[in-house]
């Protein structure tokens, strides 16, 4: 893909001032310190297999093996049964191939201390250079460093992956050597490479009927449009095939019946592999890395841990063409990109070019999950907002997460992002849905008597129906219990491409204002602040025909002032 972005001179405020509570951690670009805790991992050959080693916690003993696969994905360590030797032979060639990631000890877990998501390294960091650097000064720095260039960004041109190929630095010492890079004049951000955990931010269902018998017809399903007015807005627009919408998510089935006629066919003209989207969670030079579909699945197949099943549903609610299972923004075009595998650790690099490549070939991004604070990540969303849509900035819509706290899922806590929370059939707000300061708008989703209706996985047995008639029908290609912050969050990015639809030449802050200035207050009044804003359901629930209307009206030309005499 061709360089897409160009960054301009400066892109973040200097940081220079060192950490006051750990040196194992690394900076954002607000300045924000991001504390990490080391957690014990080791690998081994156990009967011709690399086996990994993690304690310390509940979370790090749960995701074991998640380790065992990313270190395999991304890292140099080798895949389970590779070979076909006998056993002897296997176990000392597997001993051999682990050479300096075993005994040099240059994987390392780290927790992060705020969000407690898992974060591995192996021997890389991601540095981007200030805009107009000189080349002989960028020259200086990377060999002071003692790092060797892996990999330049193909969108950003002054970014880049380095590798401590000599292994000088483990552990602590690589994620040292990144701060101190970081703090460097010319040097816009340096972190970790880290390979991290992820959230999907899908609810589990609690809703008394979402199992039960359901009436046929579409409207009877899928209250939440009714509520929004998505009725009312569609005499205006129904969306345009001019506006795309983006699902980063753990793939989309493209070849879904109200799917596949909405897909964005090869977005970037310079890449004849790109079809219908990517799979960035598989670097460009596997055959898959072209192929957003679901891949991973694993019995049970119809809970999401363990399988692909997330991102269909929420490309359902933002873009369904119907007639079953509508999105609410029917008419406009889907862009599947697929950043995680299930619920396995995911590359952080990887996900911010995600972001970057969704913005350059998309109006509005859709991020059902969240994760822990990532510089990349952040200077993403700043590369989305400053160059996605010819400098108006795509939108990008994100989940505030699931777990009742008070506190915003990263990245919905972004200023860059628009923060969705959910709400129920009832206008109250999901017992599960995170509060905090960063909260835009809440929209329809489960934790009520309701869930939402929406596109599932087409391959039988596959989904959250695998092929239940109360369930969203014996064919598995709906599924009536999909629900969480997930659910709300496509919901938004589909209203935003309803609003765009009308005027494309809509900035970031123009859709965020309509947002706001249409939304409904919902909930106790004593909720809002005397600014209009609430903790809990930001400025209120997103009302469709509202914002539809507000962005179609003309604006009132100003009144001319009589001549002076």
């Amino acid at each position: 893909m061709n360089s897409i972005f160009v960054d301009p001179a400066e892109l973040a405020p200097m940081i220079v001032e060192t950490a006051t509570r750990s040196d194992v951690g690394m900076r954002m670009a607000n300045g924000e310190w991001i504390e990490l805790d080391r957690l014990p991992l080791s690998f081994e050959a156990v009967d011709g297999e690399t086996v990994a080693r993690l304690s310390g916690t509940a979370v790090a003993a749960m995701v074991t093996g998640r380790v065992m696969r990313a270190a395999q994905t991304f890292f140099e360590v080798p895949s389970r049964g590779a070979a076909k030797a006998p056993t002897a032979a296997r176990a000392r060639s597997a001993t051999r191939a682990l050479g300096n990631v075993l005994e040099r000890k240059t994987v390392t877990a780290y927790m992060d201390r705020e969000t407690q998501l898992m974060r591995i390294l192996y021997k890389e960091i991601v540095l981007r250079f200030k805009a107009q650097v000189p080349a002989k000064v960028r020259s200086a720095i990377l060999r002071d460093s003692g790092l060797t260039l892996h990999l330049r960004n193909p969108m950003i041109p002054d970014q880049m992956i380095l590798s401590d190929t000599a292994l000088r630095h483990p552990g602590e010492e690589l994620i040292r050597l990144a701060a101190r890079l970081s703090a460097l004049d010319e040097v816009a951000f340096a972190a970790p490479n880290f390979v991290s955990q992820f959230r999907r931010s899908a609810a589990a269902s609690n809703t008394a009927s979402s199992k039960g018998p359901s009436s046929n017809t579409p409207s009877s399903k899928q209250w939440h449009l009714r509520l929004v007015g998505a009725g009312k807005a569609w005499e205006t627009t129904r969306g345009k095939r001019a506006i795309t919408i983006a699902v980063l998510d753990d793939g989309v089935d493209v070849e879904h019946p109200e799917l596949r006629g909405n897909l964005l066919r090869n977005a970037d003209p310079d890449e004849p592999r790109d079809l219908v989207g990517r799979d960035f969670y598989l670097p460009e030079d596997d055959i898959d890395h072209f192929n957003p579909r679901p891949k991973r699945f694993r019995a049970p197949f119809e809970l999401m841990s363990g399988n692909d099943i997330h991102g269909t549903c929420c490309a359902g609610v933002a873009v369904g063409r119907g007639p079953r299972a509508y999105g609410i923004a029917p008419n406009c075009r889907l862009l599947p990109v697929k950043v995680f595998h299930a619920d396995d650790l995911a590359s952080e690099s990887q996900v911010a070019d995600a972001i970057r490549y969704a913005a350059a070939f998309a109006d509005v991004i859709s991020c059902s999950w969240g994760g822990a604070k990532s510089p990349d990540i952040e200077f993403a969303l700043q590369d989305a907002r400053r160059f996605g849509r010819k400098g108006r900035g795509a939108v990008v819509v994100c989940a505030t997460g699931n777990e009742a706290h008070n506190r915003i899922d990263y990245p919905a806590s972004d200023p860059n992002a628009i923060a969705v929370g959910a709400s129920t059939d009832a206008d109250e707000l999901a017992d599960y849905s995170n509060r905090g300061p960063q909260v835009c708008v809440v929209a329809p989703s489960n934790g009520g008597t309701r869930a939402i209706f929406t596109t599932d996985v087409s391959t039988p047995g596959r989904g959250f129906n695998t092929g239940d008639a109360t369930a969203g029908g014996a064919d598995g290609l709906f599924t009536n219990d999909f629900g969480g912050t997930s659910a709300a969050t496509p919901l938004v990015a589909g209203l935003c491409g309803l609003m765009l639809s009308l005027k494309p030449d809509m900035t970031v802050e123009d859709v965020r204002a309509a947002l706001i200035a249409s939304a409904k207050k919902i909930g106790p009044a004593s909720a809002y602040k005397a600014n209009g804003h609430s903790n809990k359901f930001g400025y209120g629930r997103i009302d469709a025909a509202k914002a539809v209307a507000q962005v179609k009206a003309p604006k009132a030309k100003p009144k001319k002032s009589a001549p002076s005499k």
